[in-house]
């Protein structure tokens, strides 16, 4: 199996490679692009990690060869054209970008995406706070993503989490964030395993928005008053 993480900072890839290694016989690379109007060099993202945290961890991706950096967009027909040319199984989104079509198809399997949300309830934006708003669990799903809102069929993995300790919403959302790297791994082993099928992401659900600050407020009372 090979992966690639979509990132647009090295900072963003180093714990999902880290939890990588304990998958066996899965090589993967990190794919480095700029984002929107980012004209900084590699040597820059490197730099720039040191004044952060890993930045040795981050020299011996660069070593080791593991860092691919594109120079141009995503969308530009010689970035799209560079990747495929990777022959990589499967993308792991962890950047700021909206993939077309053609960027999932350089993929063999697509691109998963670890989403905050229990699909196919609830998709698009806002996801764990509308959930807690209507009393729904929360969780994480791991899933293939097409060119829609949160509507790619093959789900992998849909996991509740508990977040009743959490006291707020800051701390729920940054603890779901924080869990995409083990996700991501158990994705992968289940893809590997004997007899894997996939779940359904059958649209049934509802799109969702950015939530307003007034339903924010009601959230973060809701989720500052669990029963611990």
């Amino acid at each position: 199996m090979r992966a690639g993480i979509l990132v647009n900072s090295l900072p963003a890839a180093l714990t999902i490679y880290d939890e990588f290694k304990r998958v066996p016989d899965c090589e993967v690379l990190v794919l480095l692009f700029p984002a929107p109007n980012d004209s900084q060099s590699l040597a820059r993202h490197v730099a720039r990690l040191f004044l952060r945290r890993g930045g040795l961890k981050s020299l011996r991706l660069v070593l080791g060869r593991k860092v691919i950096r594109f120079r141009k967009p995503l969308t530009h027909a010689k970035t799209l054209t560079r990747l495929q040319g990777l022959e990589l199984d499967i993308g792991l989104h962890k950047s700021g970008e909206i993939y077309r079509q053609s960027t999932i198809d350089a993929f063999r399997l697509g691109i998963l995406n670890p989403h905050i949300g229990m699909l196919p309830r609830f998709r698009g934006r806002s996801v764990m706070e509308w959930s807690v708003l209507e009393g729904e669990p929360v969780g994480i799903t791991v899933f293939f993503i097409d060119s829609n809102i949160d509507t790619g069929e093959r789900i992998v993995l849909s996991e509740e989490i508990d977040i009743s300790d959490c006291r707020s919403l800051r701390e729920a959302r940054e603890r779901l964030f924080n869990l995409d790297a083990v996700f991501f791994r158990r994705a992968i082993e289940l893809l590997g395993s004997e007899g894997f099928e996939y779940k359904l992401n059958d649209g049934s659900g509802h799109r969702y928005y950015v939530m307003s600050r007034l339903f924010r407020g009601a959230v973060e009372k809701i989720i500052m008053n669990f029963e611990l």
